[in-house]
């Protein structure tokens, strides 16, 4: 299948490669994954969104489409405002996040945010909370839209280095971000990342935008197209399963909070059984502040929270440490591409 070429990719950006993967780890999966013989890693995701979707407040043409209480009924107004959708992303910031954040202060567990760096600067008080309490800030785009959105590749690069400056300008940090999840990215956005992060001289420890398993697993750089020494993209596949948007999905989401917990649950047993066999996997729980941040739904996570303590084995994990265990103990120039492993 051919791509056509897109306007505006004057810096040579190449699109993903035909290739696609369907055997991985072939049913033989690494034996001792994680610290300290842990039978699972758990990660907890956090996307913060709010600030960053389309609204004509962002100087965008209509509003969001998706991912709010009422979208199922709602259609995108052009050219005007929608305080309804607005003030329902506003209470993600509001009312969610300060809800999660102390449930995870409870617990003494880290996650990471998903973070979209125009959201972060519309409320930028929760950057040192989160920074305190230990949370890994990860990269979930400038702006939180499609790429159809964008002009083309270069104006994709653009975003990119926007959303490096911002969340660097508001974490002090200059080693931020270090992995990514948009979600929506075009074929060219592995080409565009790796070469946004090699420009700043900011190492890009992995990329999650993938579903594709339970483990991480390696692939070619995609800057060996430019000439570069391959030294592997990692990827760290993400979960649409044990994902709160079941919420508001139509046909087979979930409405009670215990529909949701019974998900994690089942989830969970399965995978850690699979370790306990000698097989350990990780599991994703993705979150959102406008969605999971609701008291009667936070329950289902609470519960889920309470539950896996009582097991032994368990690490509740970022996804910048999964991916700094997993250089160390499987390193791409000794294991190269993941079916070689």
């Amino acid at each position: 299948m051919s791509l056509a070429k897109p306007e505006n990719n004057t810096m040579g950006f190449q699109p993903l490669g035909q290739g696609r993967d369907f055997v991985g780890y072939g049913g033989e999966t690494p034996k001792d994954c994680w610290p300290n013989g842990a039978k699972i890693a758990v990660s907890f995701v956090l996307n913060y969104e709010e600030g960053a979707e389309h609204t004509i407040w962002n100087d965008d043409k209509r509003s969001v489409e998706f991912l709010f209480e009422t979208h199922f009924q709602r259609t995108p107004l052009q050219g005007r405002r929608d305080t309804v959708i607005e003030s329902q992303f506003e209470y993600g910031t509001r009312a969610g996040l300060p809800r999660i954040l102390k449930l995870f202060r409870k617990f003494g567990w880290k996650m990471t945010l998903w973070q979209c760096s125009r959201a972060l600067e519309c409320a930028p008080e929760y950057t040192k909370i989160m920074m305190d309490d230990g949370h890994e800030i990860a990269c979930h785009g400038n702006r939180w839209r499609n790429t159809p959105d964008l002009a083309g590749p270069d104006e994709e690069y653009a975003d990119v280095l926007k959303s490096f400056d911002r969340i660097q300008k508001l974490t002090g940090r200059q080693d931020l971000p270090a992995g990514f999840f948009t979600g929506n990215g075009s074929l060219y956005h592995r080409h565009i990342r790796a070469r946004a992060h090699k420009a700043r001289g900011l190492p890009l420890l992995y990329n999650s935008d993938t579903y594709s398993g339970d483990l991480p697993y390696w692939i070619e750089s995609p800057l060996v197209v430019d000439g570069d020494e391959d030294e592997g993209m990692l990827m760290v596949p993400y979960s649409l399963t044990n994902n709160d948007h079941r919420f508001l999905c139509k046909g087979n989401g979930v409405a009670a909070s215990a529909d949701w917990y019974d998900l994690l649950k089942g989830d969970f047993d399965v995978l850690y059984q699979e370790g306990v066999e000698g097989q350990p996997k990780m599991m994703t729980i993705a979150m959102h502040n406008r969605v999971l941040g609701k008291p009667g739904r936070i329950m289902a996570l609470k519960r889920f929270m309470e539950y896996i303590a009582t097991k032994p084995d368990v690490w509740v994990c970022t996804r910048s440490e999964i991916a700094q265990v997993w250089r160390e103990k499987y390193p791409y120039k000794k294991v190269g591409v993941t079916h070689a492993v």
